[in-house]
């Protein structure tokens, strides 16, 4: 399936870097609307060491993971978010007439060019931010790896079993859930332990943001390095897997516009 994916993708890549200003847009933009990010807590922190127990760097390491699970989601499955509008043009007809797994065919749709950028920019901001936090053991690499691929993995599932709800409530080709679950998921891009218990279960347990960035944190913090990994590893399989059973639930409860 990955020869196929990757396939798949290189193709639609190659037509959208025939626009070389929408290119240079995209890349401008996401970087722009990060640094933005970055000032809330860099406004913050001009005026106090710490906020609730946490520091600065450590703030910007969880935005960091953020960034780099966002933009590999945008440059890899962007067209998830495409789902809605092929359901209700009837596109998605077409998707299931090949013999290639439709969520394949979806997930390549489309290509959000800023995720380079956000990438990048979330990448630097790691490095920045784990030298600021004096971990620079060399070894700490493959780990940081391993959490932001499943952080992709967590925050992709959210992505499929959002957009997957058009099957059941669509309503002319929109579908307000994946951006208000996102509004939600938002929150979990400065440390959870500052909210309420209420909304630290919400986005624990509902909607599992908490495990992209705040997480991992703690575990290059030092703290449950072992346990923690494990139920990121464990909880990124179980939403792949509801996402996968959403999307193909989704499938059979499609009419075709040809019915």
């Amino acid at each position: 399936m990955l020869p196929i994916f990757f396939k798949l993708h290189s193709q639609y890549i190659k037509t959208q870097l025939e626009y070389k200003a929408n290119f240079w847009m995209m890349m401008i933009s996401g970087v722009l609307t990060r640094v933005v990010l970055l000032a809330v807590p860099f406004v913050l922190y001009r005026n106090m060491t710490e906020i609730a127990g946490w520091k600065e760097s450590e703030v910007y390491l969880i935005l960091s993971f953020t960034f780099l699970s966002e933009g590999l989601c945008n440059l890899l499955f962007n067209g998830i978010w495409q789902l809605p509008d092929m359901v209700f043009n009837g596109n998605l007809d077409i998707v299931l007439s090949r013999p290639v797994s439709p969520l394949i065919q979806v997930l390549t749709k489309d290509i959000g060019l800023q995720g380079i950028s956000i990438t990048v920019f979330g990448v630097i901001t790691m490095v920045l931010s784990l030298v600021d936090m004096e971990v620079t053991n060399l070894l700490i690499i493959p780990l940081c790896v391993l959490l932001v691929l499943v952080g992709t993995v967590i925050r992709l599932s959210v992505y499929i079993i959002t957009n997957s709800a058009v099957f059941w409530f669509n309503s002319g080709g929109s579908n307000n859930i994946p951006y208000i679950v996102g509004g939600i998921g938002d929150f979990a891009k400065y440390p959870i332990d500052i909210y309420p218990k209420w909304m630290q279960i919400i986005l624990f347990f509902i909607i599992p943001f908490g495990f992209i960035g705040f997480v991992p944190t703690l575990i290059l913090k030092g703290l449950y390095m072992g346990i923690g990994t494990a139920v990121l590893l464990a909880v990124s399989i179980l939403f792949f897997i509801i996402a996968r059973i959403v999307f193909k639930k989704g499938i059979k409860n499609y009419e075709s516009m040809g019915m």
